[in-house]
């Protein structure tokens, strides 16, 4: 799956005004029913799955340009409008508490006959999985705070998740598409938004790591813990004297009793090991240190993100929300949609400069 773009956005509170998201999930409903109608559930997915898509719908609908918000208010809009709407889409999940609930979401959609059981098995194993490459392989200093699904009845699937950077006051949203993704590492992910490189990046989750994953699992196998040795020292920089003046700045303490935990559970695969249990994100830099001074493999240190007005946002950013062209706005595409439903050769043309105009991804 090939990378489309990261987006990083500053931390904003508070919600939308109430008048505001009442018309976002009108609006947000007619442009995905609009898509949806017209090329099908698996294109939408696939633009969902695009950061830079996705930021222009929350534009469009007239939330802020670079807020963390944009994120959890055009969800929620969205999951509002699907949870009546029998386009076989459904969204659940959300953001902090509401994470939780995913389970129980899922087995509702199963009740409802949404889903299979099959199907909720899968969908809830993908995403456990996804958030925890995420979590623990593309070690960027943002720890997830919000997880959304939007899933077919089929299986299919595309998957929002943003993570929170309390020292720079910063979010990060990380985007994935379900077609393609098996083993969840090598450049599966199908972008990330963000508004700064960061520079402090240990990716685990890149094929360029892909030797150094290999070490990391020889390190387990081998018993990390008779490496203690070498744990830095008061008056020591380095993890490991270096005979080349590489130096590893090892500014982080070792969980051995961790180290030999995870020895004795013997993960025979680099997959196995980043999905066991308690295994966290300083768990993961830990053992790439560990890698790095003992075979000499590197990770990769690349960030990997890349660097989109409609009807104003909430904070007056480029302009404040004009409810009354919102309004027009609403009204022109409850037309088109009726129409185009019919077959009004008007509406079939504007849908089409609509599609030529806009971004495809077929």
């Amino acid at each position: 799956m090939e990378k489309t773009g990261t987006a990083i956005l500053p931390l904003h509170y508070g919600h939308p005004p109430e008048k505001l998201f009442r018309r976002m999930i009108i609006l947000s409903g007619h442009l995905c029913d609009l898509i949806i109608e017209k090329f099908g559930i698996e294109d939408f997915l696939l633009r969902l799955s695009d950061p830079f898509w996705f930021h222009s719908l929350s534009l469009a609908i007239g939330f802020d340009w670079n807020s963390s918000g944009t994120t959890t208010s055009t969800l929620a809009a969205m999951k509002e409008h699907f949870s009546q709407s029998d386009y076989g889409v459904k969204i659940i999940g959300g953001k902090g508490r509401k994470m939780s609930l995913i389970s129980s979401e899922a087995s509702t959609l199963e009740e409802t006959g949404f889903v299979s059981d099959a199907v909720r098995s899968d969908l809830l194993y993908k995403s456990k999985t996804v958030a925890k490459v995420d979590q623990r392989l593309l070690l960027d200093g943002y720890d997830l705070y919000l997880h959304f699904i939007v899933t077919s009845g089929t299986g299919r699937w595309s998957i929002i998740q943003q993570g929170m950077n309390n020292v720079c006051r910063m979010a990060r949203r990380y985007h994935w598409f379900y077609r393609g993704v098996n083993d969840f590492i090598n450049d599966n992910r199908a972008g990330i938004s963000a508004v700064r490189e960061e520079k402090d990046v240990v990716d685990l989750s890149t094929s360029k790591s892909s030797e150094h994953r290999e070490d990391i699992v020889s390190i387990l196998k081998d018993n990390p813990t008779r490496f203690r040795e070498f744990e830095r020292k008061p008056n020591q920089s380095t993890l490991f004297p270096s005979d080349n003046n590489r130096v590893l700045d090892m500014n982080i303490r070792v969980d051995w009793n961790q180290m030999r935990a995870i020895y004795e559970r013997s993960p025979g695969s680099f997959n196995e090991l980043f999905t066991m249990k308690g295994v966290g994100a300083s768990t993961m830099r830990a053992l790439s240190y560990l890698a790095e001074v003992i075979f000499g493999s590197q990770p990769s240190y690349k960030d990997p993100i890349k660097y989109s007005f409609a009807l104003g946002g909430k904070d007056g950013i480029p302009k404040p929300v004009n409810y009354a062209d919102y309004d027009k706005c609403i009204s022109f595409y409850s037309d088109v949609l009726s129409d185009y439903r019919t077959g009004n050769r008007e509406s079939i043309k504007i849908v089409e400069n609509l599609a030529h105009n806009g971004i495809r991804f077929v």
